[in-house]
């Protein structure tokens, strides 16, 4: 047993350090530092992130452990879950799943050190946001005195069950057959906003896996005794960004009083948790693919041959052909392969998805034409998060860099990513010239250049399609979903697709400098020199 424990030890220690290495958790503990400086206002800041009517609490010990409790799980559950995802899969991309199938280990042992090990890279991000909420305490000064147990049981009754089904979720996303790729992001996100609308809409603790019922209905209760105005208010205690004037009304709240039926609902969701782990235990297929099951059936005989070896015949010269160098780069070729390379995955399904959309588009009478156009942008989400990141996951950046100029595949990348784009949305716009609607072209048109361009620069900077496809689905769920004022990179308006325009041309060379410096052209001499590579010296890449 010692050595059972021993194991998970060393795994989830190896797992938490090289998490802590990435530039992921980087982002993720900033933005989680950053979440705990802006969630906690001063009362001169002309704004509330927890709405109640224009009242809010004391920044009290239990008025902040209920806020970093609500605002943590909301997002933490997002933004860690792409952060996480891909734990299984990086084994067997790193070519040491076959080495853990060849092991005694179980799948049951092996999913559920996964889960943990996820599990405390999440605790880990959960315990720097309570700090950061305990000193935005000592620094906002409404209340000096830390009650830690104000902190600590809504982080132990509400944080740890939900942040444990996160954990299994991370895993079975990643050994679930068609969950793994972007069609598991999209369910995933899906998901995502569903339970933050019953956790949100419906009062129903049972189903609230966010916990933000428990928490916010008793927020509410308590302002309402004190302020018998909210009791007529609709807001009955929403998140967002809130414009306030002047100094706004505050109460004192005590905390949640935990009850056993409050408990049992918190203790029901660590119970889903290892039902998702015993799940994901039976699909795992141990890193089985088509390719290995046919190499595992072909047989090999050795046959012994009598008498000496061959001896080498040196009587025949080889000559190769000189090498051939083009004096111009032949870009409509670079392009037609990446076009061919970007569309190589989708299936017969995705095509016919396509060719409808494009049909639909031209059918739908244009008054219900913007209703559709948010489902139209979702089809090539596939294609735009392979662009910039295909070198570095399939570990051919340097094969690319000896064979082609980095600057011209990165244009030719960019080129092909713009016009699949244009052929998927060439339904709408054709549409949008028969009606004669401009400004609509001209917003289309500019998300056309828009779209590929930040998934070139997010592509580039990150190596990874997580970060793009996590900024892209948000971008799209409040902007073209619901429309928010400068998020929607749909809307017809001049200054709106002006303000893309200028906005696409800044990543266009975010993304050009950043390629520009991983191929060494920036980095001068030093950063040039440190990036060759002596094979000849048995040097690795």
């Amino acid at each position: 047993m010692s050595n059972a424990w021993r194991t998970y030890y060393c795994l989830i220690k190896n797992n938490l350090i090289k998490q802590m290495r990435s530039y992921s958790f980087l982002i993720v503990v900033l933005l989680t530092l950053f979440l705990g400086y802006a969630c906690v206002p001063s009362p001169s800041s002309g704004y509330q992130v927890f709405y109640i009517g224009g009242v809010r609490g004391i920044y009290n010990s239990a008025w902040l452990g209920g806020m970093v409790t609500m605002m943590s799980t909301l997002l933490l559950w997002l933004f860690a879950f792409f952060m996480l995802r891909s734990q299984v899969s990086e084994d067997q991309r790193l070519k040491v799943g076959q080495i853990i199938a060849s092991t005694p280990i179980s799948n049951f042992r092996y999913i559920f050190s996964k889960v943990i090990s996820n599990y405390v890279v999440l605790l880990v991000i959960e315990l720097l946001l309570f700090l950061a909420f305990m000193g935005m305490q000592l620094i906002r000064g409404e209340d000096y005195y830390i009650h830690i147990a104000d902190y600590l049981q809504p982080f132990a009754f509400i944080v740890m069950p939900s942040l444990l089904v996160l954990a299994a979720l991370t895993v079975l996303f990643d050994v679930m057959p068609g969950l793994k790729g972007v069609v598991g992001n999209i369910i995933f996100f899906a998901l995502w906003v569903c339970c933050s609308i019953v956790s949100i809409a419906t009062p129903n603790s049972l189903l609230d896996v966010f916990g933000l019922d428990i928490i916010r209905s008793d927020m509410v209760r308590e302002a309402t005794l004190k302020y018998a105005f909210l009791s007529a208010s609709e807001e009955g205690g929403s998140f967002g960004y809130y414009p306030v004037e002047g100094t706004s009304p505050t109460f004192v709240w005590h905390g949640v009083e935990w009850s056993s039926s409050l408990l049992i609902y918190r203790l029901a969701w660590v119970g889903i948790a290892v039902l998702l782990i015993l799940v994901s235990s039976l699909v795992f297929n141990r890193f089985r693919t088509k390719e290995n099951a046919k190499l595992s059936h072909i047989q090999v005989i050795y046959e012994p041959k009598n008498g000496v070896a061959a001896k080498p015949d040196h009587s025949h010269e080889y000559r190769l052909s000189p090498v051939e160098k083009e004096k111009r780069v032949r870009m409509m070729r670079l392009v037609r392969a990446e076009i061919c390379i970007m569309l190589k995955d989708c299936s017969i399904w995705w095509y016919l998805l396509v060719l409808g959309s494009m049909a639909a588009s031209l059918l739908i009478p244009m008054e219900n034409v913007q209703s559709w156009l948010p489902v139209l942008a979702l089809w090539p989400i596939a294609i735009w998060s392979q662009m910039g990141t295909r070198e570095k996951y399939y570990f051919t950046r340097e094969l690319l860099m000896s064979s082609c100029s980095p600057l011209n595949r990165f244009f030719a990348v960019w080129v092909s990513g713009i016009l699949i784009t244009l052929l998927v949305f060439s339904g709408a716009l054709v549409h949008f010239i028969l009606d004669g609607q401009w400004a609509h072209l001209t917003a289309w048109l500019v998300s056309v250049l828009f779209v590929p361009t930040l998934a070139m620069a997010l592509g580039t900077l990150s190596g990874t399609r997580k970060m793009f496809e996590v900024v892209y689905m948000l971008w799209w769920y409040m902007g073209a979903v619901n429309n928010l004022p400068g998020l929607n990179f749909l809307g017809a308006g001049t200054s709106q697709s002006l303000l893309y325009g200028i906005l696409t041309c800044l990543l266009l060379i975010v993304a050009l400098v950043g390629q520009q410096i991983k191929a060494g052209v920036l980095g001068g001499s030093a950063a040039k020199g440190n990036n060759s590579k002596h094979y000849d010296k048995g040097g690795v890449s």
